[in-house]
């Protein structure tokens, strides 16, 4: 039996090797099933599991592993890997401790405890973690750009925007190259025409949009490429001369750089983040108006999910219903993709209307936008959109976050207007919304003015 669990546990190596994630954890799962008491079969199993998403079943074979006895450092950080995921970041730091105390020299493990450091907001022992894994390992282009994410969370953005750079070092964000000079600190880009190109995702975009204003205003002719669903938006910009999809041939130009290279290029700090509002503005206005339903005196928006990777930013819609249940007040979804379907799924197709068959591009969500009172959402490209509206926006936000927003606090540097409404632990769905709910219903009475005496 042991023989043949060896076998099995060494066709799950080559089938990992291999890359064949769902043949690795077959055979590791065959291992573990003919010799319950092999450490190293639960640990490799895990690993395979979290691979494949399944997080809660990597733990038990992880905790399998530790309760036979494993006591090697990579299965301490493996463990610490997978809780941190789970969102269990206090039992995940003493993991991580332990493997980077046993191997101080590890750098793998050092880095994966100075990741959940900065989970756990202890900024500054990450931030000097990262600092001697760059400072050792020159060439990681992965050390550099979680420093450099450090530093924005400690709101040092001359350092932070400088090593923001790292990211063309990373192999998921190759830099894309581009015909003549790459505009670098120093030079003058007073009447030159400067192509701004498209990078990262919507969210970056519309908040670093901010900085084409204050181009046009240091007296450049700008040209500005991003994705097509952000063309009548970004066209509409002041100071924009000239908008290309991304990927098409831009007219000639003498500079250009990447557009979350502004911030950098122009010195931004916290003091000097540009924040005159509205800098955003709907292309368009609708062609009919959504007007007010009869009885409400408040139109809210609202968005409940976005992307899970990086990491999780939605909300379960489910805890959303306290938000629904004043008659007062008039909830119109702006939620895009598969979630929307949340609407039939909860039932709550006539607490909420779908705005969504009106959305074809952000031009259509800011005229929608335009039309509402305040917008809820969780942190989206749809919180940048409304914020660079001049929008009132509640944004429901993670317990672990995004450099942005900082770790405390109601209000944002970025967006005067945004509140936002934080968890006070990875599983608090709850409190946030209560908070929101008892200011929602304190705006509808104050929209609602003071009771009509009985006739």
């Amino acid at each position: 039996m042991q023989l043949e669990a060896g076998r099995a546990l060494a066709d799950g190596a080559r089938a990992w090797s291999d890359g064949d994630v769902d043949a690795a954890v077959s055979g590791f799962s065959r291992a573990a099933l003919l010799n319950p008491g092999m450490p190293l079969a639960h640990m490799n199993l895990g690993v395979a599991l979290r691979r494949q998403g399944k997080v809660a079943a990597a733990l038990a074979s992880y905790r399998r592993a530790l309760a036979l006895g494993g006591a090697d450092p990579a299965l301490h950080s493996n463990m610490g890997n997978a809780l941190r995921e789970a969102g269990e970041l206090i039992e995940a730091e003493g993991f991580l401790r332990q493997a980077a105390a046993a191997q101080p020299e590890n750098a793998s493990f050092a880095y994966n405890l100075a990741l959940l450091l900065r989970d756990r907001r202890q900024h500054a022992e990450a931030r000097a973690i990262l600092a001697k894994l760059a400072a050792d390992h020159p060439d990681s282009g992965d050390y550099a750009w979680d420093l450099a994410l450090s530093d924005l969370y400690l709101q040092d953005y001359e350092a932070g925007f400088a090593g923001y750079e790292a990211r063309w070092r990373l192999a998921r964000s190759p830099e894309r190259k581009f015909e003549g000079t790459r505009w670098l600190p120093g030079a003058d880009i007073t009447g030159k025409t400067v192509l701004v190109t498209a990078e990262q995702g919507f969210g970056d975009a519309l908040q670093f949009a901010r900085f084409l204003p204050v181009l046009a205003g240091k007296g450049a002719r700008l040209v500005v490429e991003c994705q097509p669903e952000l063309l009548d938006l970004f066209g509409a910009i002041a100071g924009v001369n000239a908008v290309v999809p991304k990927g098409a041939p831009p007219p000639p130009y003498d500079l250009w750089t990447p557009i979350m290279s502004l911030a950098w290029l122009l010195g931004t700090t916290m003091q000097t983040i540009p924040v005159q509002l509205p800098y955003l503005r709907p292309p368009r206005a609708l062609t009919s108006h959504l007007g007010r339903p009869p009885g409400t005196v408040l139109n809210v928006g609202l968005i409940w999910a976005g992307k899970t990777t990086p990491r999780d930013r939605s909300w379960p819609f489910d805890k959303l219903m306290p938000l629904l249940s004043d008659p007062r007040v008039a909830v119109w979804s702006l939620q895009m993709g598969e979630r929307a379907a949340d609407l039939a799924t909860h039932g709550a197709s006539a607490l909420v209307r779908d705005l969504a068959p009106l959305i074809g591009s952000f031009g259509d969500t800011a005229a929608l936008m335009a039309e509402l009172d305040l917008i809820i959402t969780i942190d989206t490209s749809a919180a940048h959109l409304a914020g660079a509206l001049g929008k009132p926006v509640w944004m429901l936000l993670r317990y672990v976050s995004d450099w942005r927003w900082l770790d405390e606090g109601e209000g944002s540097a970025w967006y005067p207007t945004m509140r936002m409404f934080r968890q006070a632990d990875p599983f608090d769905f709850e409190g946030p919304v209560a908070r929101m709910a008892e200011m929602l219903k304190a705006v509808a009475d104050k929209r609602a003015g003071p009771p009509k005496a009985p006739a």
